[in-house]
């Protein structure tokens, strides 16, 4: 039923590890093949998680989207491949344009359907909702930007930053209920059910609902765990 984590920016070292276990646990193998994907970044690749999950005794690989000699025929193989799939944080417009021109969202909705785990902070968990928003506009200005659409929702990192705060006035617009995930969150789909991390070093981080169905009221996930049961 499909295996997502949201990430909504800053896990420090001891809750990175905590997450990576977790990631690791959800493939159900005790050495999973690790992909990255960082077209988010214009493909220059996050090497620190790369080593990092190398480290941890997982197979490491990444997809250059952007490359001259990328085939659809190596980005079936890659995606294939990895158990689980990781997406950096950059630019919510340049990864979705170039995953539909490549094929590569035809080969990650594949993924998804066969339980890989993609996860991904910022941009990279935007990537798998109907929408995200970010500021990837001209002079940094935000924008609402089509996704992937594995989950049915707008999603907002950074959500606790005076500069994403534009989204309480904005969230009408995308006509779709919202997630917004403070830094040191992550919203979890495992297997059609939902539910939160917070990281150790920030207790008292939260992770926001938007409800379309109710005139956008805002509601804190953490105070409202049935609303999580729902979804």
């Amino acid at each position: 039923m499909g295996k997502i984590i949201g990430i909504g920016g800053g896990f420090n070292d001891e809750d990175e590890v905590a997450l990576a276990k977790y990631v690791m646990e959800l493939t159900g193998k005790a050495h999973p093949n690790y992909l990255q994907i960082p077209t988010t970044g214009y493909d220059f690749a996050d090497g620190h998680s790369v080593g990092f999950y190398y480290k941890m005794g997982c197979e490491t690989d990444i997809l250059y989207l952007t490359h001259v000699y990328m085939t659809e025929e190596i980005i079936a193989q890659k995606i294939r491949n990895a158990d689980m799939i990781h997406v950096p944080g950059g630019n919510l417009k340049f990864v979705s344009e170039v995953w539909r021109r490549t094929g590569a969202d035809k080969y990650l909705k594949e993924a998804f359907e066969q339980d890989k785990v993609l996860f991904g902070s910022s941009s990279g968990s935007m990537c798998w909702f109907a929408q995200g928003y970010d500021d990837c506009g001209p002079q940094d200005s935000f924008m609402f930007i089509d996704a992937l659409g594995l989950l049915p929702y707008c999603n907002c990192p950074h959500y606790e930053g005076a500069f994403w705060q534009s989204f309480n006035d904005r969230v009408t617009q995308t006509k779709l209920s919202s997630i917004a995930c403070e830094n040191e969150t992550a919203v979890c789909y495992i297997d059609g059910k939902w539910s939160l991390m917070i990281a150790s070093a920030r207790p008292d981080a939260r992770v926001w609902f938007f409800d379309a169905s109710d005139g956008y009221r805002r509601c804190d996930l953490r105070q409202h765990p049935e609303i999580l049961e729902r979804l």
